[in-house]
């Protein structure tokens, strides 16, 4: 299927770009490159009930049977999240027929900006493979404490604000439990050489 390139920025994120300033692009990558994770598989990640792009509610147990490709982000993020979207979608399209038994899946840490509306029309750029999932505040809060995911909006910088948010790809099992996590430099080949593997059973 076909796929857009690396960096898919829609106009509205490029104009929001250019309004935010240098600031915003620092301080996302900045988060993004220190991010690591150490702890263990049974640390990572939990059940969830959320509302995707269309509008409907949502679980984890909806994609038992699939692994889950996991990625926390917003769609404001200038050029770190529509990048490795992208590049989910490219390693995703290497695996051929293989990769029907995975669903990348993207939770936003900005609630507030990202409504399923918003949500359908940026995750259409990826491939109609992927799953947007939005929510409370409390419940964007739940799920990334369960996935150990860190994010802070910088609201003092307006309607522009940035979110400084962890960087890490999770891959869950058929089950929903934890398989591994991909950094931001991982190139599409490397990160569909480790899906063919892991998700080959």
């Amino acid at each position: 299927m076909p796929r857009f390139p690396l960096v898919v920025v829609p106009i509205a994120v490029l104009a929001t770009v250019v309004a935010a300033g240098a600031l915003w692009r620092l301080g996302d990558i900045r988060a993004h490159r220190t991010e690591t994770v150490t702890v263990g598989p049974t640390n990572i990640g939990g059940p969830f009930t959320l509302t995707d792009q269309n509008g409907v509610r949502r679980s984890d147990a909806d994609f038992r049977g699939k692994y889950m490709l996991v990625f926390f982000g917003y769609t404001f993020c200038p050029d770190v999240c529509p990048n490795t979207l992208s590049i989910m979608g490219a390693a995703l399209d290497k695996l051929g027929g293989q990769a029907d038994r995975i669903v990348p899946i993207f939770i936003t840490v900005d609630p507030a900006r990202d409504t399923p509306t918003v949500l359908k029309a940026y995750m259409a750029a990826f491939g109609p493979n992927f799953v947007g999932f939005t929510g409370t505040e409390e419940e964007i809060a739940s799920v990334a404490k369960a996935y150990r995911v860190y994010y802070q909006a910088h609201k003092e910088q307006g309607e522009n604000y940035a979110i400084d948010h962890s960087g890490v790809v999770y891959l869950m099992d058929k089950n929903g439990l934890f398989l591994g996590n991909y950094s931001l430099d991982t190139s599409a080949d490397k990160l569909a050489a480790e899906l063919a593997k892991k998700t080959a059973g």
